[in-house]
């Protein structure tokens, strides 16, 4: 049996240029207008998705390292970062004096932290990286968009917005689902390390 492959970019912009009644294409040309506009909204559609944060885009308790000058650079991709302690009043900022972004002390107003730091981390991912419910949810949201500056037909509107509300439900149930089983998995784990200290049963 031979399994779907992963939706690519160029059949989600082929999507998009169906949905206002142009042929598909063989390869994406960003010269074109209409190509070019539906690439941009499928670009934007899966930065907000990004953005917005998932168990594939969120990473807990990474550490960031400060480097010998007591800075901690933000990682390259990273769209956020909040420290795990909540203590710790710490942000992403721009570094007056050095290129790229780093972590800021605004409780103590400096760029220099000298521990370790363990954080949240959501990252910017592009369309391919995405999984596939992600990626038909950024097809479905950003072939609306794309409909409305095109055409701007009120009753392919309400169609595409059924299907955007069914992809982001889906993608709603698979975080769920993986929430779920990790909740199991936490649970398991308890009662194999209760049960090795003799602490008993977890009801």
């Amino acid at each position: 049996m031979t399994l779907a492959a992963p939706m690519t970019e160029l059949e989600a912009v082929n999507s998009m240029l169906i949905a206002i009644g142009q042929l598909p294409v063989n390869a994406i040309t960003p010269q074109l207008q209409d190509q070019n506009l539906a690439l941009d909204e499928l670009h934007k559609v899966v930065r907000e998705v990004c953005q917005h944060g998932f168990k594939f885009n969120t990473d807990d308790d990474y550490v960031l390292i400060p480097d010998i000058d007591g800075r901690i650079a933000a990682p390259l991709g990273a769209l956020s970062i909040d420290p795990m302690d909540k203590r710790q009043d710490l942000t992403m900022r721009k570094h007056p004096t050095i290129s790229g972004f780093y972590l800021y002390d605004r409780a103590n107003h400096t760029f220099e932290i000298s521990t370790p730091v363990k954080v949240r981390i959501k990252w910017s991912f592009t369309f391919d990286a995405l999984p596939e419910t992600a990626r038909s949810y950024a097809v479905a949201a950003a072939s609306r968009r794309f409909q409305a500056y095109a055409i701007g037909d009120p009753i392919a509107d309400r169609f595409n917005q059924e299907a955007q509300q069914r992809a982001w439900l889906a993608l709603q149930r698979e975080e769920s689902a993986n929430a779920d089983f990790n909740l199991f998995s936490a649970n398991t784990e308890l009662r194999a390390k209760l049960a090795r200290h003799g602490r008993g049963r977890v009801r």
